[in-house]
């Protein structure tokens, strides 16, 4: 299933780019990974993510820097996480650009390799990168380039350094901690078994520069349409989110029922999900996570609304499943993120699908991962 693991051109474009600047040039990059060329001009194009791991490990012989995460992330810009990077800068705060990079991550990592997380408690935010994988190899410089750049997009996103109280990688310490320390700004802990960036919860609230309400819509409906281009005809997983969005509410989002929408028998659907290391319970989870979070962002929607959208018979159920997977209530996460319900009660009248409208709540779910809430 790993083959099917696959990276944004625009992130490749930024290694070849760092490694030029080493004196490094593409074909001889390429070369020493052992790859010919890989058609990747066009936007769209995809690279395998062991052809990137590879190329990743090549760079850092043939330039010598143990570093070279690091430089790579200096050179960042919104389009090396393609049009996810604009939809990024759009948005209103460091928080909400937290919340919609999972809908749209694949865009730039493809499932199978890694899983974004990202925990708020306590009013500290870990916001981690984890490789799932037990076929490809963990590459140190990969979890270093990207720790670093999320670290080096968000200052730029809000004009501000962003303190950091900590930094975590899973990996054993370079020779030479100092750059480290110096790109971070804080204590950069080795061998910490996770690759974390830690941060106090208030800057979750921080403003970005460049935030449009207007244009971000317009990026995110340009992130779900590339989404729809490069995954949609052969997901099984993408294909799956969509048949369960309008069967929750209607308490049958079971295997039966998404597969009899699906036009397909309840057996070859599982057999479809295995084949993507899948499973169907897991992307259920991963749907209603996304929902959760999108449908408690509507002040008109009482939390036992949200939890009957979801498919859940009594509140507390949706409850029990909201603390474990986002370590907060609904109720909590409402008032942290400054969202008020505006109902005069606790009661739920007859629930449909919230003011956002089911067309664009399909269009929000349909980039999940089927793996858990965030890469």
């Amino acid at each position: 299933m790993e083959s099917k693991s696959s990276v944004g051109a625009g992130y490749v474009a930024g290694l070849i780019e760092v490694a030029a600047t080493a004196g490094i040039g593409r074909e001889a990059l390429l070369r020493a990974a052992g790859l010919t060329d890989i058609e990747s001009a066009h936007p769209q194009a995809r690279w395998p993510m062991s052809d990137v791991i590879r190329l990743f490990q090549a760079a850092v012989i043939l330039s010598g820097r143990d570093d070279l995460g690091l430089e790579f992330a200096r050179r960042v810009r919104p389009g090396t996480f393609s049009v996810l990077g604009y939809a990024l800068m759009t948005c209103r705060t460091l928080g909400e650009a937290i919340e919609v990079a999972p809908h749209f991550r694949r865009l730039v990592f493809d499932i199978g390799y890694s899983e974004m997380r990202f925990v708020l408690k306590d009013q500290e935010a870990r916001l981690g990168w984890h490789v799932v994988s037990k076929d490809l190899p963990y590459c140190r410089s990969l979890a270093e380039s990207l720790i670093a750049s999320w670290t080096h997009f968000g200052r730029w996103m809000a004009g501000v350094e962003l303190p950091l109280k900590e930094v975590l990688f899973l990996h054993e310490p370079p020779s030479d901690v100092r750059p480290y320390e110096m790109f971070f700004e804080c204590p950069v802990r080795f061998g910490a078994g996770e690759n974390t960036l830690v941060f106090s919860g208030s800057l979750l609230n921080m403003p970005l520069l460049q935030a449009d309400e207007t244009l971000h819509l317009a990026m995110r409906e340009q992130a779900r349409a590339a989404m729809e281009k490069a995954f949609s005809q052969t997901d099984i997983g993408h294909r799956l989110r969509q048949a369960l969005i309008p069967l929750m509410p209607k308490c049958e989002a079971t295997l039966e029922k998404a597969a009899m929408a699906l036009a397909m028998s309840s057996r070859s659907l599982q057999r479809r999900l295995g084949e993507a290391a899948l499973g169907f319970q897991g992307v259920l989870d991963s749907v209603r996570k996304d929902m959760a979070i999108i449908y408690l962002r509507d002040p008109a929607l009482s939390v036992l609304d949200v939890a009957l959208l979801l498919g859940y018979a009594e509140q507390s159920s949706f409850t029990r499943f909201f603390r474990a997977s986002f370590a907060s209530s609904p109720s909590g996460w409402r008032r942290a993120q400054g969202v008020a319900w505006q109902g005069a009660s606790g009661n739920a009248s007859s629930v449909g699908p919230p003011a956002l409208g089911r067309e664009a709540v399909q269009g929000e779910l349909s980039t999940g991962t089927g793996k858990g809430a965030l890469e």
